[in-house]
């Protein structure tokens, strides 16, 4: 037993050597890759899922923090071995302990130190100890503000350019630089809108605590509203980034508007993907779309975070033109990458003109932008469009912009083109990204009451914005603040299904047996429980059958693993039909909350019974048909009463091989002449066709329905 403790001992000292090693590599590779970064920039990051992190950026990881922590501690150990193997005094033994101790403690302590004073670390967390009611009382809510859309909408094209600064223009243009390394998008910005007072000089957005970095930027011009840390982890633990905010796509859908999101990047990154699909329910197009529907020039094809922007832009051109075909008016929202620090991307378009990468890239994003922007006015549907070009935030390029004035004030580059709306009155206006969430309305068209939505300004009437009425440096010492009133409209239910189910916080494990009596019995493992945050009074384990009748349902009893049990009879099952466990749990007040419910084929007492006819469910508004080829499969449904009310509709298909792991396909909207119609098409050429069978169900406001059960498409 004594020697056991030695060696465990002997570990935890090993293993602290290379945690404190790898803190203070880790501090120091912060301070080298984010030299620009602010505090909360780094405490978002931090809380957010590193899914869709650029592969550069976690190599330099490794390279600059693993492999370095672990040559410290094999340093280490190898001091040990030796002194060990030449039979060194204890004393000696013990100096050396002592001074690797102290060495570690000092590397850590001053790396510690420099980490602290570059980022401010007291400062800001003395900050969140104080609460501010800034925010609440400076908000203007977009559920109570009236918002009167034109009799015809206005589409909107909103583009977020990768670290895009109006500094990259000459000085002549109002930038920093002795040369103009943006010139065709600083002819865009002068000849429409930048806020400026004059038509030769470029005026731009300045960035607020909390919208400094991509997701901060993103959500701030379309909500009015700065992130705040902890936001990155609870956007990953959820279907909802700020539920309790109405932001740009909430109104536009309601409005009638289909919105897309296009990203060269994956759409996880940050929890892009939740924001957007879960205020307006955007279509998501990213780096794993267009890898998995065989877009890129080969299947894994991949380049700086994913596909680079001449791909973005020529997948954009297609996605436009279906757009412009329905009737519906729509929001295209694309987020370049190519500029994105260390030095941008390098394509096959850039050329070798200003010495410098960074510049070559932001020069060749400039023409690509042109271009883009040139096509679209050929468009029949420019017409009626309204684009915005803006900086998602200053960059964090380390070197590019070191020898600037220091007294320069940078700002994001701004241009919103085809406006609707004409400024008040011709003024350098002191703006900053918030902003430009009731600009981009009013450039379309809207009426705002107020002029103010979130913290925001409509730049286009003469109210003073924010930081024109309380000065730049309040209003960010305010937003570094703790706001009880933020963290209201970031909270969600710790009971909520949705979120449950999107981390996938709780597994139900389902094996089938028969007792004596020839009854048949689900037996159900609930294990996850502990990651509710939330006390609990108990779960409930309920089987229902295809139509939603109880076939059994038991309290579950918890054993020593903090397992929840329970034993379902399902003999009444119809052979053939799925049927659906729902788990519920009980909150301290005798509440029942539905947090897991599976779907599918429990067991292999389930067989197939051929159905030829297909039968629309009285519950659904939908009428449905199938077509097949022997190749493929065409599923299509149409005849909505409240199509603007159906956010999803899906089938699930499967055959006897694949009974116990059914097949969810996505139905496509279109949207023309004759309606709405949802279809997809789906490859059956290696299925069972006699045994092939479909679910169909359609997801609105109300609930899903059941349109087919259990349908049968025959040989």
């Amino acid at each position: 037993m004594k020697k056991f403790g030695k060696v465990l001992l002997k570990i935890l000292a090993v293993l602290l050597i290379f945690l404190v090693a790898m803190l203070a590599f880790a501090a120091l590779w912060t301070m080298d890759t984010w030299q620009n970064n602010t505090m909360d920039q780094i405490m978002f990051h931090i809380t957010s899922p590193v899914e869709g992190t650029s592969s550069d950026i976690l190599v330099g990881f490794v390279l600059k923090v693993i492999l370095p922590s672990v040559a410290v501690t094999a340093a280490a150990i190898v001091t040990k071995v030796i002194l060990k193997k030449k039979e060194a005094k204890d004393k000696t033994k013990k100096t050396a302990n002592i001074i690797i101790a102290a060495v570690l403690a000092v590397f850590l302590v001053v790396s510690a130190s420099l980490f602290m004073n570059k980022y401010k670390v007291i400062e800001y967390f003395s900050a969140k100890s104080v609460n501010s009611d800034f925010i609440k009382d400076n908000y203007a809510d977009p559920e109570k503000t009236a918002i009167t859309f034109p009799e015809k909408k206005r589409n909107l094209i909103y583009i977020y350019l990768e670290s895009m600064e109006m500094t990259y223009a000459d000085k002549k243009s109002g930038g920093a630089l002795d040369y103009n390394c943006i010139p065709e998008l600083t002819k865009l910005a002068l000849e429409n809108d930048c806020f400026s007072s004059s038509k030769d000089k470029l005026n731009g957005a300045r960035v607020s605590f909390g919208t400094t970095y991509t997701m901060g930027g993103m959500v701030a011009q379309s909500s009015g509203l700065p992130v705040t840390a902890g936001v990155g982890n609870a956007a990953s633990q959820q279907d909802s980034f700020y539920p309790g905010a109405t932001v740009l796509g909430d109104i536009l859908k309601r409005e009638g508007y289909n919105n897309e999101l296009m990203v060269g990047s994956q759409v996880e990154f940050g929890g892009r993907g939740i924001y957007f699909s879960s205020h307006g329910n955007y279509k998501l197009f990213d780096y794993t779309f267009a890898n998995d529907n065989n877009m890129l020039p080969s299947k894994g094809y991949k380049v700086w975070w994913g596909f680079e922007d001449q791909k973005l832009f020529a997948f954009a051109k297609d996605e436009l033109k279906t757009l412009a075909s329905k009737d519906a008016p729509f929001n295209l929202t694309l987020l370049t990458v190519d500029t994105h620090f260390e030095d941008g991307y390098v394509c096959e378009q850039c050329k070798d003109e200003y010495g410098t990468q960074y510049a070559n890239v932001m020069a060749c994003s400039s023409r690509q932008l042109k271009e883009f922007i040139d096509w679209i006015k050929q468009q029949d549907f420019y017409e009626n469009t309204t684009i915005v070009l803006n900086g998602d935030h200053l960059t964090m390029d380390k070197d590019f912009l070191e020898n600037i004035d220091a007294q320069y004030d940078r700002r994001t580059f701004t241009a919103i083109i085809n406006s609707a709306a004409k400024t008040e009155e011709q003024t350098d206006r002191v703006y900053n990204t918030l902003d430009l969430f009731p600009t981009t309305l009013a450039a379309m068209g809207c009426k705002i009451e107020g002029d103010r939505l979130g913290l925001g300004t409509n730049l286009y009437s003469s109210k003073k914005t924010l930081f024109e009425e309380f000065g730049e440096d309040y209003v960010n010492a305010e937003l570094a603040k703790n706001s009880e009133f933020m963290n209201s409209i970031s909270s969600w239910d710790p009971f909520d299904f949705n979120t449950i189910s999107y981390q996938k916080i709780l597994n139900a494990n389902i094996q089938f047996g028969t007792s004596d009596d020839n009854k048949k019995y689900a037996v159900i493992g609930l294990s996850g429980t502990e990651n509710i945050n939330a006390k609990t009074n108990g779960y409930i384990a309920r089987m229902k059958d295809d139509d939603g009748n109880v076939i059994d349902s038991s309290e579950m009893k918890i054993d020593g693993d903090r397992v929840y049990n329970a034993n379902l009879e399902v003999t009444k099952l119809k052979a053939g039909n799925p049927a659906t466990l729902e788990i519920s749990a009980r909150d301290s007040k005798g509440v029942e909350h539905l947090v897991y419910s599976e779907t599918g084929f429990f067991g292999s007492h389930v067989v197939f019974e051929r159905s030829r006819k297909v039968k629309s469910s009285a519950k659904c508004d939908t009428s449905a048909s199938i077509s097949a080829d022997g190749k493929t499969l065409t599923v299509t449904a149409s005849g909505f009463e409240n199509p603007n009310d159906i956010s999803m509709v899906y089938i699930y298909i499967w055959d006897k091989k694949s009974i116990a792991n059914p097949q969810q396909i996505l139905l496509e909207r279109t949207d023309d002449a004759n309606g709405v119609t949802y279809s997809a098409t789906v490859d059956i050429s290696r299925m069972k066709k006699d045994s092939i069978r479909i679910n169909l169900y359609q997801k609105a406001s109300g609930g899903t329905c059941k349109v087919w059960k259990s349908v049968n498409i025959g040989e």
